[in-house]
């Protein structure tokens, strides 16, 4: 099913159901259809043309999710963008993808002040603001847009970035065709077959929130925004309760904190009959206080890169504990039994340096092949074909399969830490400070936290006569980089650990924060 569908079924057969609840406000199927309609015939008064990008830059809200499907609507492909990206990191996304508007959250200054520098694409505002456009505006003076684009199915539908390796942010495209194969969208299963879901919206920039976005829509469920973002702990635990959500996805730490919240209280969530939490391995302590904090639910752990599109592999994680099979929870399931989700599994190897298959057991690079992932990154062929060869993603993932076919994460491949589910590329980090007058040189590395996660650490070597604290480093980052990228540990040393031409060896280097762990990944 193309994106343009989605909504157009969903408001046949749910007319008068709720797809979207914010605050105090809802939309019907049928409203949210025409308030669509309405944007979409905004955006297509501004001449943008079938194929031309509308970036979306703000965080959750419904105007920003009808500006993403109006814009599937005229035939446009909308390009998310986090609005806790320093300004210079949101102008590298967005001289890259070329948007023809951007339509923009005005209460975020830093946002605005981007967008209103910029005279190289329309500037539309989701409420009446600074902007000549707005997509209040549209609603309340558009007519309703008929003729909705009938896209190819493998035309690019969706651009999601994410960091790169070389300090610059890379466009993954995923078309109509791969989008429908993702799980709970899969054509078998057919549109509206879970109208009662009620769906927690998260970050719209990450492929979670893309994936709710849409499934929700498919399933015909109601999508619930939070009144303030980024999520915290105690607003999704008074929504829980609140909206009774039966469903729930998450990622590592926000699950963490929301486990140690209603610990302290003692009080189950019992609405809770499924979780999918993802982002960064958890603890077994983590778990095991879930399986108290919800008692009714089915709680699963994923894997998945923004580059696959849909889950590579999940671990149910409850007969891990009624089977007596802790030891699971260091792995990510078996890929196999994506199938109990109506999903195709990927095709997965575990390969050597060469591309070559390990022997069984042996430890390698993550490799998938399946119909979900990505087209390719925008505008990079450079790039897309160091991740895509021979039809196989290489996820930059170090594991290995045990001999019952469950998938096992050791390290990255990729220089890069996961903060509360999402990526920082060292590359990043390192660019940043190594601007700063007091460095000499830089290896940015990431280091485990006490419990589960990982933190971004810089170890310096300083210029002769120099110093330099952490608080100093957090001031240098401010306005280069977004603030999860930002060091929150510093280590100063005498000399580094270096390969035989004479790199930094990071290899060696991250392995003296890690306290001789086998798996170098929290």
């Amino acid at each position: 099913m193309l994106l343009s569908k989605i909504l157009q079924n969903a408001a046949r057969l749910y007319p008068a159901h709720i797809a979207m609840k914010a605050q105090n406000v809802s939309l019907t199927y049928e409203e949210l259809f025409h308030q669509v309609s309405r944007a979409a015939w905004g955006f297509n008064e501004l001449s943008i043309k079938p194929g031309e990008r509308i970036a979306l830059l703000g965080n959750p809200s419904p105007y920003l999710a009808i500006a993403e499907y109006a814009a599937v609507a005229i035939g446009a492909i909308p390009v998310t963008i986090f609005p806790g990206l320093a300004a210079p990191e949101m102008k590298q996304i967005l001289s890259d993808a070329s948007p023809a508007a951007i339509v923009y959250d005005h209460e975020h200054l830093n946002v605005r002040d981007v967008v209103l520098s910029l005279d190289t694409a329309l500037s539309v505002s989701c409420r009446h603001g600074d902007a000549p456009y707005s997509i209040e505006n549209f609603i309340s003076n558009c007519p309703a847009f008929i003729q909705w684009h009938e896209a190819d199915p493998d035309d690019t539908a969706l651009l999601i970035y994410t960091g790169g390796t070389t300090g610059r942010s890379k466009g993954v495209m995923h078309s109509h065709r791969r989008i429908r194969n993702w799980a709970s969208m899969n054509p078998e299963r057919g549109g509206g077959h879970n109208p009662t879901k009620k769906s927690l919206v998260p970050n719209q920039a990450h492929l979670t929130g893309q994936f709710i976005l849409w499934s929700a829509l498919f399933e015909g469920g109601c999508l619930i925004y939070a009144d303030s973002y980024p999520l915290q702990a105690e607003e999704v635990v008074a929504i829980i309760e609140r909206e009774q959500l039966k469903f729930l996805g998450t990622v590592g730490l926000l699950f963490r904190d929301i486990i140690h919240i209603q610990s302290m209280k003692a009080k189950p969530l019992l609405s809770i009959e499924g979780i999918s939490c993802g982002g960064a391995p958890i603890s077994e302590r983590t778990f095991h206080q879930a399986s108290a904090i919800f008692p009714n639910a089915q709680i699963t752990e994923v894997y998945s890169q923004t580059e696959s599109g849909q889950f590579i592999s999940f671990l149910s994680i409850n007969p891990c504990f009624v089977n007596g099979m802790v030891n699971r929870l260091r792995s990510v399931g078996r890929p196999e039994d994506l199938a109990l989700w109506g999903q195709k599994p990927f095709s997965i190897r575990i390969v050597d340096e060469y591309g070559k298959d390990v022997n069984q057991g042996g430890v390698g690079e993550i490799i998938c092949q399946g119909e979900q992932m990505m087209l390719g990154y925008w505008n990079n062929p450079e790039e897309t074909s160091k991740s895509i060869r021979d039809g196989w993603l290489y996820t930059g993932d170090i594991g290995r399969f045990d001999e019952d076919g469950y998938l096992y994460l050791l390290d990255r491949k990729k220089d890069m830490i996961i903060v509360n589910g999402s990526n920082v590329y060292c590359s990043e980090v390192e660019e940043a400070l190594s601007k700063h007058p007091s460095i000499l040189e830089i290896a940015v590395v990431g280091t485990p936290l006490p419990e589960e996660g990982e933190e971004v650490t810089a170890a310096v070597i300083l210029k002769s006569d120099r110093e330099l604290t952490l608080d100093g480093v957090k001031q240098f980052c401010l306005n280069q980089i977004a603030e999860f990228k930002i060091p929150t540990r510093l280590e100063i040393a005498d000399a580094f650990p270096r390969t035989s031409v004479g790199k930094i060896n990071k290899a060696e280097l991250r392995k003296t924060y890690w306290g001789g762990k086998t798996r170098l990944i929290n």
